[in-house]
């Protein structure tokens, strides 16, 4: 980005309600022309308008009230152009650092009419002014550079806002297991688990069929006891009546 292009000096007489002026704004930061109405503060923005914009700004009643003295303007710029005007016609006069001389087309080159156009200006939103004086003074493109920052941040923190939400609501709705260990477990692991869980099952259930086998057993012996039981006391019967 290129230096912005400062009015370094400026001389002023007989325009409008300037009597006499020179002005040395300074290199840094901004000039501020204060003071009470009627004292020449648009008359002096004026004079500028018309030194660098040219015709198109010159002022309806250019030459000072009562002053037989015709105007006269002598602006010099950071980058070494002298511009002057005289008289009421606004002779130009365009001096570059090599000593050459040019005319408004120079001017215009660089000189933005937005700038010098104060109505248009003072018309402006707020906003269109902060833009204005933030270009003139060679911030505006840092501050447009850090705005569009810090709006991709804000966009990348609202994104991950609404992840971060849409996260906690699904989680809000998965079931919960009170049971669950709070350790993670690796898959490995609870395969041989339900290995271990499996051949237990299996072991428990050779146990189960071996147990339902000797009740059948059992249940088969008690009945042959109780046969043999019953014929043993047949037997007994049968022998004391053929001894009475």
């Amino acid at each position: 980005m290129t230096d912005p292009i400062k009015i370094t000096s400026l001389e002023a007489e007989n325009v409008k309600r300037v009597r006499a002026v020179q002005l040395h704004p300074s290199a840094t930061g901004l000039t501020i022309i204060g003071g009470n109405n009627n004292q020449g503060k648009t008359s002096l923005l004026d004079t500028i308008a018309w030194a660098l914009g040219g015709d198109r700004f010159r002022p309806s009643m250019a030459t000072r009230e009562g002053s037989t003295i015709p105007p006269h303007i002598k602006v010099t710029l950071s980058n070494g152009l002298i511009v002057e005007r005289r008289g009421k016609n606004s002779d130009l006069k365009v001096i570059d650092p090599s000593g050459s001389k040019a005319g408004q087309q120079l001017l215009n080159a660089f000189i933005e009419q937005l700038a010098l156009d104060l109505p248009r200006f003072m018309q402006a939103s707020d906003r269109e002014k902060a833009d204005t004086l933030l270009r003139i003074i060679g911030v505006g493109e840092q501050l447009a550079a850090l705005e569009r920052k810090e709006q991709e941040q804000y966009n990348e923190r609202l994104a991950i806002g609404r992840i971060a939400d849409q996260k906690a609501k699904y989680a809000k709705e998965q079931p919960y297991w009170p049971d669950a260990p709070d350790e993670l477990i690796s898959a490995s692991d609870l395969i041989r688990q339900q290995q271990a869980i499996l051949a237990r099952n299996g072991e428990n259930q050779s146990k189960r069929a071996m147990a339902s086998l000797l009740e059948q057993q059992v249940s088969t012996l008690t009945a042959r006891v109780d046969e043999l039981h019953r014929q043993l006391q047949t037997a007994e019967d049968e022998l004391i009546a053929k001894t009475a």
